[in-house]
């Protein structure tokens, strides 16, 4: 039997749609560059009014963190309590999907499905998953490393066989250390605010600036969520932008080689964790679409046999390692949506 099932991606500054007739994608498209939550409720009732005379059955949603939710769950009162409870470890992200899912039961009845892109990382080992700070804090509110993007490091490792490092790079940006398909580290935490330098996100820092800037009087929360990152290097969250400024602008060119840097430094902890490696992937908007990045981060592994094909890479094609390299280096393209639909359909 064939089920319509429209999934929604809400992003920080985005919301991705799809419409699939079971796994087959039929339809999709998207809103970019949503600043306020006026700009999300009309993204999100157009998207409604596109699909009005259509029968769904069900519709999906990509949820950041779900906490200790770790399978697609049918949305009641306890599923959205439970994301709003983790809205505060994931403030650009959960409150706007949740006005999704309000919007969409104010709009009909039509059974919906939250599926968690922490979900992948549920089973992390006790190792990697913890932190030194007290247990009994630890317990009280469920700190530990939950890690993101999980939907994506799923779909792009999951025909991979060995040791994989998959590279997430966009706007939100993680890396994950993955042994015969099962997740060994991630660079995101209890937040999406741990590891790489991001968009507006500064990754990982000393805890004792966060205590500093509020010993100071500074919304730490808003400056490291919001203004840090490559926009708080250079004033620009775009990478495309970075790109085409950054021959003339040494802030835009500072941020590129940061960004660049902290890949590097994360990926190459993760290699002894793995106990070598056989493949690498990029995926995601920067991941996807930027070889001169791709190529400067591989150059840093030659040592390990690492060697890309620049034609293929300069072409995006999905593996630009060359014929001699000992490690397979993919360009693949991420689908979170279809990841969503192939995780709900198992549930129901």
């Amino acid at each position: 039997m064939v089920k319509k099932i429209l999934v929604f991606n809400v992003g920080s500054s985005s919301i991705k749609y799809s419409l699939f007739e079971n796994k087959k994608k039929v339809y999709g498209n998207c809103f970019e560059k949503l600043n306020s939550k006026e700009d999300f409720k009309e993204a999100i009732h157009k998207i409604f009014e596109k699909f009005k005379d259509t029968k769904i059955d069900l519709i999906a949603h990509r949820v950041v963190h779900g906490g200790p939710l770790d399978k697609p769950s049918r949305i009641n009162t306890e599923v959205i309590r439970q994301i709003e409870k983790y809205s505060e470890f994931a403030p650009l992200h959960n409150p706007k999907q949740l006005m999704a899912i309000r919007f969409a039961k104010q709009k009909t009845k039509i059974p919906q499905y939250a599926v968690f892109d922490t979900m992948f990382f549920s089973e992390l080992p006790e190792v990697s998953r913890n932190y030194g700070i007290p247990k009994s804090i630890v317990k009280k509110y469920g700190i530990k490393r939950y890690g993101f993007h999980g939907l994506s490091h799923k779909f792009v490792s999951k025909e991979l066989k060995g040791k994989t490092i998959t590279c997430h790079l966009g706007s939100g940006s993680s890396i994950a250390a993955i042994k015969d398909k099962k997740p060994l580290d991630t660079s995101m935490g209890l937040t999406p605010l741990e590891g790489v330098m991001m968009g507006t996100r500064s990754g990982s820092i000393d805890p004792g600036i966060i205590l500093f800037l509020q010993q100071k009087g500074y919304n730490a929360e808003k400056i490291l969520t919001e203004k840090s990152g490559l926009k708080g290097i250079c004033g620009y969250n775009d990478f495309r932008d970075i790109l085409k400024k950054m021959g003339k602008d040494k802030n835009c060119k500072l941020a590129y080689n940061l960004y660049q840097y902290r890949i590097i430094k994360v990926v190459g902890s993760y290699i002894p964790v793995l106990e070598g490696i056989d493949n690498l992937v990029f995926t995601a908007a920067i991941g996807q679409n930027v070889p001169k990045l791709r190529e400067s981060i591989c150059k840093h592994f030659e040592y390990l046999g690492m060697k890309i094909d620049k034609k293929r890479n300069n072409k995006n094609e999905e593996l630009i390692s060359s014929k001699n390299s000992k490690i397979k280096v993919y360009v693949k393209k991420t689908n979170e949506e279809k990841q969503i639909v192939e995780e709900v359909l198992k549930v129901i």
